[in-house]
């Protein structure tokens, strides 16, 4: 096939949703972020410092919960903008402007008061105060004002103020701390890469630090460290971190080099069991306290450092590229680091957890998820993961490696949607693979096959395979579809409610007839005579 007919192909894919909500209008460049987190309240003062690309002359709206008190907007070296004038409505901040598309604006924006949400204060499982940013899926804006939309990538630098005694985290690489009176510390950080609004977090806490071997030195080495409450520091290291840097070892020779400065493990406040904040990964303390951390969720969480944060979904409705890439990377990780019976574990795992949930009447890429949060589902994460493994399966190990890789490399401090993922895995493998993303991603379910077979001397055997999913779910295509006759393997193409195939080599009526022995496709099968 030709490049241009492929590529026309590919336009007119399925897999190119409408925007889940109004795209920004305008793109945020870099946030300089001040936080001051006092002693014994939750209350913050803060200071947003954004640099803005305009792209229309509309004003420039940011979100930001209405709880929180706007002091005051400055323009400080906006050119062209109406300085002093800005607008509040509900909770979103308006900025008007005189620019034109292309040209930069400036804004600085004070604020201060208590968050009821995103930015969690109080005390943590041993009764200790302590602050945590805590974003996904658009919580930034109930304390942060920004564009709150995973579209919009930035460079943050922060300025953390923290009670004497307290350490604080961020992304990026720690700059320098400044001691101010009454012990009082400003802990400053700063990324060199764009990230998305929903990693962009702090924490503040009597930490403990334990600094791991660095990683990833064979193309430039990482620092990573370990971030714990004092009472949880001796058990983590030797637990699910362990093998912290052999997983960013593995994970930079598979996709491409790590795509930060440095990576730390934090435990946290989180609601999540672990939240991949870009460069500053959070734990649930409670987990941590409890010996309850697994290293498949410090894997899971390791790998979205380069699937969900370097390489980001355009659109909370492909959070598949996200999700089910860490889920899967996750299973490859435990396959490389203890056999594939580890990783063929993983797989059937995720496949039960796809067979148990209700969301699986539901496609991947869902026109109308009932909300944002509801997307943290068995789709977008198992179903995800066995999107990648039935492809890796389709086209083989050489092209699947070359299409994660080709996928970060070009996709890498960028956003993405599943078109473009399909047309680099089509690329790879060169042929058109829209017809497989569109029945993996926009169909709800999987194959239900019903087998039946009969040997019939001097012919061979006879194989039936029907799909009998509920029509909802539509009918799949399974080409390459391995039976293992007696352990002698033969493919067969399946397409259609019913097809029959004859095996001439099978000269005996067989004990055992065996679908997808090996595990590539996400099925259930029932074998009849």
């Amino acid at each position: 096939m030709t490049g241009l007919l492929l590529l026309l192909q590919l336009q007119a894919s399925p897999l190119g949703l409408p925007p889940d909500t109004t795209r920004p209008k305008h793109d945020a460049l870099h946030y300089d972020i001040t936080v001051v987190v006092g002693d014994t309240s939750g209350h913050i003062v803060g200071q947003v410092e954004a640099t803005w690309r305009i792209g229309s002359r509309e004003p420039l709206v940011l979100d930001l919960d209405s709880v929180m008190r706007v002091v005051r907007i400055l323009q400080p070296g906006g050119g062209g903008g109406r300085r002093g004038v800005w607008f509040r409505e509900g909770n979103q901040v308006g900025v008007p402007h005189e620019l034109g598309p292309g040209d930069t604006l400036v804004t600085r924006i004070r604020y201060h008061g208590t968050p009821r949400d995103g930015l969690v204060i109080r005390p943590n499982v041993y009764g200790v105060r302590t602050a945590f940013a805590d974003n996904w899926p658009d919580r930034a804006r109930r304390w942060l004002p920004s564009q709150d939309h995973p579209a919009d990538k930035a460079t943050v630098s922060w300025h953390v103020e923290v009670p004497a005694g307290y350490r604080a985290v961020a992304n990026g690489v720690l700059e320098r701390v400044d001691t101010l009176v009454r012990g009082r510390t400003v802990w400053h950080y700063r990324t060199e890469n764009p990230i998305p609004v929903y990693t962009m977090v702090f924490g503040a806490a009597p930490f403990a630090v334990t600094p791991l071997p660095d990683a990833g030195c064979a193309v430039r080495c990482v620092p990573l460290s370990v971030w714990t409450y004092a009472q949880d520091s001796a058990k983590v290291v030797a637990g699910p971190f362990r093998r912290a840097g052999a997983m960013v070892d593995y994970f930079s020779r598979l996709i491409g080099p790590f795509p930060y400065q440095r990576l730390a493990h934090v435990e946290s406040s989180t609601r999540f069991g672990g939240m991949e904040n870009a460069t500053a990964i959070f734990y649930d303390e409670k987990a941590i306290a409890n010996g309850t951390l697994s290293e498949a969720t410090v894997a899971h969480e390791t790998a979205h450092q380069w699937f969900g944060d370097a390489v980001t979904e355009a659109d909370w409705r492909h959070l598949w590229l996200s999700e089910g890439f860490a889920t899967y990377l996750a299973a490859l990780w435990a396959g490389y680091a203890d056999g594939d019976s580890a990783r063929a574990r993983a797989m059937r795992h995720a496949a039960q957890a796809i067979f148990d949930s209700p969301a699986t009447e539901r496609p991947i890429l869902d026109p109308a998820p009932p909300s944002l949060m509801a997307l943290l589902n068995s789709k977008n994460h198992q179903k995800g993961a066995w999107v990648l493994h039935s492809l890796r399966g389709l086209v083989g190990d050489s092209a699947f490696v070359t299409a994660l890789r080709r996928f970060y490399e070009r996709h890498r401090d960028g956003t993405a949607l599943s078109d473009d993922f399909a047309r680099i895995a089509s690329e790879a493998a060169g042929r058109d693979l829209t017809w497989y993303f569109a029945q993996a991603l926009t169909q709800p379910g999987y194959p239900i096959l019903d087998l039946r077979w009969r040997h019939e001397p001097g012919r061979g055997l006879v194989v039936t395979l029907r799909q009998t999913q509920p029509e909802a779910w539509g009918l799949y295509r399974l080409p390459g579809l391995v039976l293992a006759v007696d352990g002698e393997r033969h493919r067969v193409d399946v397409e259609g409610r019913e097809s029959v195939h004859v095996l001439r080599g099978v000269r005996r009526t067989p004990a055992r007839v065996e679908v997808d022995p090996d595990g590539w496709w996400l099925l259930r099968v029932r074998v009849a005579r």
